[in-house]
């Protein structure tokens, strides 16, 4: 199994990546109890009288914040958003009840039963409430806060909360699948499973075994049949984007309790996403589910990425394949990237192929409540999607160190292993990489698809290896390694809804139409660019770090920055 780089430091990252990252935390993490003190009031105040009008899922913010942070920081190792979390998770941790250990939201006579007072009275939006949902984001990122910091008393309380549902569900009581809504409340089967690895407590291994006979249930999810059947995961019962969540248990119980078919059942089924649900800018879902087409109109919401990315880092972990470190590239600098305002204040709920970017808090605005009025799934999950960098770029096992990303970055792990990469990746095609300390591993290059004709430089040699596969660098301590990647533009012809139009990138960068920069036409009429005009052309950086291209009158630009200002934008051209 491979594993995140072990580094004992911050990344060192630069450009615009670190820019970002910088002022995300300084202008959305931090502070976000001040600015949206309900995420920890409603656990404050959930017995209070009038009770607060409360979302089916408002309890999953807090733990979605602090699951991002936990990654995002991991590459920055900022002392204030450190210091800033550790009073965010003690405030947190103190509203755990003390009696029972439940870690959620609603008041005493609702809670764990799948619906809340408002369903009482009349005035409830939704089927059903999603309160063990929230108690997996809850626990997850205090956990994950624990691996950071050793601190165990974060680790009491995600155990606490765990014997809350333990004593709720399955000792001869009510199940979990009766709360409905079982794509959120079955979650819980990933936290038991990383709680059975972290401590061997075998009550926790019979609480997943349990949760898994309620996923095999007649339309609970049914994930283990469906890829038995060698059906897609679009053509299950449980479509929808938070079963990933699900998917990352049942690959972690796989894993924990040497039960390899729900491992290999998971992977199975991611691959199946992989092969029908990703869109052009490498993001998953359609209407906030797997539909069979990434060739469809309908919002791409940012938590799908998020959900579908984690899953990929877990099934790269288990598979070394290479494909999916390309998958999460692709991903990263545009759907991830695309949902990001450069200023770092604000992400989208939905980036879509063609239309326009808004930021979530106006988008879908009837998710904001008093006290919470910047505060939803989406901006709760933002900090994830760029932190999930620190999980791919580089990884290791006993026998190798793998390179996935060749952005300019410096690291040390604790044994000694240091890697510095040069050159300006993603923008320069000529890349520097010097290592030092390998301890006798091989250094593995993840050549990318998209270079058609790479080459690559190291002890006097040159080796011309093919795309799509790691390349094998042995006995590389104390050598410089250059790279020249190809970046030849490539493409994807598009069907069904964006049928006679086409995706351009260079690199792993998807180009895009920005009416903000040229303005002469409409979207859906285009002029049409040559293939032949587009091979000897090059994006041009900005000071701003906008990417552009020019052909003709016709001006293109990078997708992160791609209709950043409220401009209408396509990625779908017309090229011949």
């Amino acid at each position: 199994m491979l594993k995140a780089f072990n580094s004992k430091g911050k990344w060192n990252l630069t450009g615009q990546l670190a820019d970002l990252l910088q002022k995300h935390t300084y202008k959305w993490l931090i502070g976000i109890r001040e600015s949206d003190p309900a995420i920890l009031d409603v656990f404050k105040d959930r017995d209070k009288i009038p009770y607060r009008d409360l979302l089916a899922w408002s309890g999953e913010f807090a733990g979605k914040y602090l699951t991002g942070t936990y990654y995002l920081y991991r590459l920055t190792e900022d002392t204030e958003l450190y210091e800033y979390v550790q009073k965010f998770i003690a405030e947190f941790i103190s509203y755990i009840d003390e009696e029972t250990g439940y870690w959620g939201c609603y008041s005493k006579a609702y809670r764990l039963l799948g619906y809340n007072h408002n369903q009482k009275e009349g005035t409830y939006e939704y089927e059903n409430t999603w309160d063990a949902w929230a108690h997996y984001h809850s626990m997850m990122g205090v956990y994950l806060w624990y691996r950071q910091t050793g601190n165990q008393t974060y680790l009491e309380a995600v155990e606490k909360a765990a014997s809350c549902l333990m004593r709720t569900f399955y000792n001869g009581q009510r199940r979990m699948m009766d709360m409905g809504s079982l794509e959120m409340n079955l979650s819980p089967l990933h936290i038991f499973s990383v709680l059975y690895a972290e401590t061997g407590k075998p009550e926790y291994l019979r609480f997943c075994e349990e949760v898994l006979k309620d996923i095999a249930a007649p339309g609970a999810g049914e994930f283990l049949k469906i890829a038995a059947e060698n059906k897609e995961f679009y053509q299950g019962p449980k479509p929808r984007w938070e079963s990933l969540h699900i998917l990352l248990g049942m690959q972690a119980f796989g894993n924990v309790a040497h039960r390899k078919e729900y491992a290999k059942a998971a992977e199975k089924l991611f691959y199946s996403i992989l092969k029908t649900d990703i869109h052009n800018t490498g993001a998953f879902s359609t209407d906030e589910q797997a539909c069979g087409s990434p060739f469809r109109k309908g919002a791409i919401e940012l938590c799908c990425v998020v959900a579908c990315n984690a899953l990929a880092c877990e099934i790269l972990k288990q598979t070394g394949d290479s494909k999916i470190a390309d998958f999460l590239e692709i991903s990263f600098y545009n759907a991830v990237l695309g949902s990001f305002s450069p200023s770092g204040r604000w992400t989208t709920y939905d980036t879509p192929m063609e239309g326009y970017k808004r930021a979530n808090y106006d988008q879908i605005q009837f998710q904001s409540r008093a006290g919470a009025p910047d505060l939803n799934c989406c901006s709760a999950n933002s900090a994830r999607a760029l932190g999930t960098f620190s999980e791919w770029a580089v990884m290791e096992d006993e026998s190798a160190v793998y390179i996935n990303s060749y952005e300019n970055m410096r690291l040390t792990s604790e044994n000694g292993t240091f890697i510095e990469i040069t050159g300006g990746y993603p923008i320069e095609e000529n890349v520097t990489i010097a290592v030092k300390n390998l301890n006798k591993r091989k250094l593995l290059l993840k050549i990318p698809f998209w270079s058609k004709n790479t080459v690559i430089k190291t002890k006097g040699e040159e080796y011309h290896p093919n795309p799509g596969q790691y390349f094998s660098v042995s006995d590389a301590d104390n050598e410089t390694i250059n790279i020249v990647f190809d970046y030849s533009p490539h493409y994807l012809d598009g069907q069904e809804d964006w049928q006679g139009r086409t995706s351009l990138y260079y690199g792993p960068i998807l180009f895009a139409y920005d009416a903000a920069l040229c303005g002469k036409y409409k979207l859906d009429s285009l002029p049409i660019l040559c293939r032949t005009d587009l091979e000897k052309v090059r994006p041009v950086q900005a000071e701003d770090g906008r990417l552009t291209i020019r052909i003709g009158d016709l001006i293109l630009c990078d997708f992160y920055h791609a209709g950043s200002s409220g401009s209408a934008y396509t990625t779908w051209l017309n090229i011949r």
